[in-house]
């Protein structure tokens, strides 16, 4: 534009060109984070390709360009009078005056004419100069009936465009599409200036890092746009329940950010607030969504002084939160943080599934009336040939966090199940327990795959007994609900694992179709001294008996803790006393052995069980 006005081209042409530039100017393709600067004004280039401007101003030129052919042509035709011989000292004398005067207000016209046309034109360049600037504000007066006016209007609305594409530009580069939250971007930028605030005020302020749970589950089994729905409601949540000034992010996923000033009792109190207006389902198509939040929190600047270190601290506070299950966590600095080594976890894992790496070590579990092993339960583990024995602490949450766990929980249940049916061919009446994630409850397929696993092994469903634990029963839903109910009908029996820990209703343990309770060890150690946990144990069996389940107490690891459990009625024991996991051939080999002794003579049986006769050990 800047060249056009240059070239001093005539208004009308001008407008041509304005209008041919509006008309031309279609939906930008540059990227949402490009900026300003990158649009299509002239440039240096430009400038030095235009011609050089004259020394003369517009208006004395347009004197000049209208005054010197008049005056040609009345010297030509004072020459040509003069020949002819037909004019007097007298009449030339007034010819040259007429010519004269004619000739001083032309020139008067033309000048004021081209300073009024270089005005306008100097108008123009201003404007245009303020938007390649990045200034969208500046209009134009537009005078209708007037080329200029039509010219001063093609401008204004040349920058209205170009402001709206700017606008858009900003809000894609800065804002979050489905939500409406700030982005990443954003969000960097205010902590930065946050920190440049409190650097100079001395005050604090909060950063929390927020993460739905099940989510995945939720895209998974109800599709994407139940999904965006529910990240939408979030949203909307999250703001009316913090201030105006505080700032709500989307970093993407189901990750949002919240930037809050104020000390850790405000951090503390809105993230409770938070908890709260999740606890309300959302509907969606008559489905019940539980929306689950975990919440970590960092302060400056005691847990970074930095925008990248208070995000990773709040981060990694929030994954301590939904791994204890406590709905908000504040860093305290003592957070394990992700080893260099868990970085290719993953794919070694995956490469682990592949090479045979992983193994179901089984945990015996005895019968407290008979005496006799009845079950086993499936622990896994892996054996990787260059660490070793890695701890399931280490592998197994990071397995949940990835997603890998629905890959491995499946080769559990293969596994797991084609075991049970070999111990049912060598005579071995053992039922088989195996640990799943609740959210491979929530998947449909999972269920139709034990159906195929059965068919595949021919085993009895009554030899397979799937765990879930109790939180994950708190949080199941109408989908997840009928998924137990299907593998339920197919003869499988289901558990309900570390019950206690967890905050299952009577309500929900009566609609679930479960047929076990398993007792948390963190009430069964030292049951025979602490009397809060004798009846907490006292009343989760008489709660049992009363639905007609049966009840396993895990962490047995005394002759005391075993009595003591035989005499309040639990139906079953596990635990250190009796053994530790074992491989699948050692305890094939040790139930066989306990079974040979049994057979030949049950007091020296449980004499070599409990340390006493028959009648002790039963109570």
């Amino acid at each position: 534009m800047k060249a056009l006005t240059a070239r001093l081209a005539p208004p009308h042409r001008l407008a041509k060109v304005m209008r041919r530039a509006e008309t031309s100017s279609g939906p930008s393709t540059r990227p949402a984070c490009a900026s300003t600067e990158d649009a299509p004004v002239a440039d240096a280039t430009d400038a030095d390709s235009a011609p050089r401007r004259s020394l003369l101003s517009l208006p004395v030129r347009t004197m000049i360009a209208v005054t010197l052919p008049l005056l040609c042509v009345q010297a030509t035709g004072f020459v040509l009078f003069w020949m002819m011989g037909e004019l007097s000292p007298s009449l030339l004398f007034l010819y040259a005056i007429i010519a004269g005067c004619s000739s001083a207000l032309t020139a008067t016209f033309a000048y004021n004419a081209g300073q009024q046309v270089a005005q306008r034109m100097a108008s123009v360049a201003s404007v245009l100069q303020r938007v390649q600037d990045g200034d969208y504000r500046p209009r134009l007066n537009v005078k209708l009936g007037d080329e200029f006016g039509l010219l001063a209007h093609r401008v204004n609305r040349l920058v209205e465009v170009a402001a709206g594409r700017e606008r858009r530009l900003m809000d894609t580069a800065l804002v979050d599409p489905l939500t409406g939250l700030c982005n990443r971007s954003l969000l960097t930028d205010r902590i930065r200036s946050a920190v440049a605030i409190s650097q100079r005020t001395k005050s604090t302020f909060a950063v929390l890092v927020l993460d739905l749970d099940r989510f995945k589950a939720v895209n998974d089994t109800l599709g994407h746009a139940v999904g965006d729905r529910l990240l939408k409601e979030v949203a909307i949540r999250l703001r009316q329940t913090v201030r105006d000034t505080d700032t709500v992010a989307r970093l993407g996923g189901d990750e949002f950010v919240l930037l809050l000033v104020g000390d850790e009792h405000l951090a503390v109190e809105v993230a409770d607030r938070i908890l709260k207006s999740m606890s309300t389902p959302l509907q969606t198509n008559g489905q019940q969504i539980d929306i689950g939040l975990s919440i970590g929190i960092a302060l400056y600047p005691e847990h970074g002084q930095d925008d990248a270190t208070l995000l990773r601290n709040a981060d990694s506070a929030m994954y301590r939160a939904k791994h204890q299950r406590t709905g908000r966590c504040m860093f305290d600095g003592d957070t394990r943080r992700v080893q260099p080594s868990q970085l290719s976890m993953l794919s070694e894992m995956r490469a682990a599934l592949s090479a045979g790496q992983f193994e179901l070590e089984y945990q015996p579990k005895l019968n407290t009336k008979t005496g006799l092993i009845v079950g086993l339960e499936g622990l896994v583990r892996w054996n990787h040939p260059v660490r070793g024995r890695v701890p399931p602490n280490e592998f197994i949450p990071f397995a949940e966090e990835t997603g890998f766990m629905r890959e491995l929980t499946q080769w559990v249940v293969v596994e797991g199940a084609r075991f049970s049916a070999e111990l049912m061919r060598r005579g071995l009446k053992l039922r088989v327990s195996l640990n799943v994630a609740a959210q491979d409850i929530e998947n449909p397929a999972f269920c139709d795959s034990i159906g195929q696993i059965l068919a595949k092994t021919k085993l009895d469903p009554q030899r397979l007994c799937l765990e879930i634990t109790e939180s994950g029963v708190v949080s199941e839903t109408e989908t997840a609900l009928r998924n137990l109910e299907k593998i339920a009908g197919l003869g499988v029996l289901l558990s309900v694992d570390d019950f206690g820990t967890g905050y299952a209703t009577l309500k929900q343990l009566q609609r679930l179709p479960v047929h076990e309770l398993k007792i948390d060890r963190s009430f069964v150690s030292g049951l025979h001294t602490n009397k809060g946990n004798q009846s907490i144990v006292r009343t989760t069996i008489d709660l049992a008996k009363q639905l007609g389940l049966s009840v396993v107490a895990e962490g047995v690891e005394t002759v005391t803790e075993l009595r003591t459990l035989a005499a309040m009625g639990c139906d079953e024991v596990q635990g250190y006393f009796l053994s530790k996991s074992m491989p699948a051939g050692e305890v094939v080999a040790w139930v066989e052995m306990r079974n040979t002794l049994h057979a030949s003579s049950s007091e020296l049986y449980f004499e070599m069980l409990t340390g006493a006769k028959r009648q002790a050990a039963v109570g």
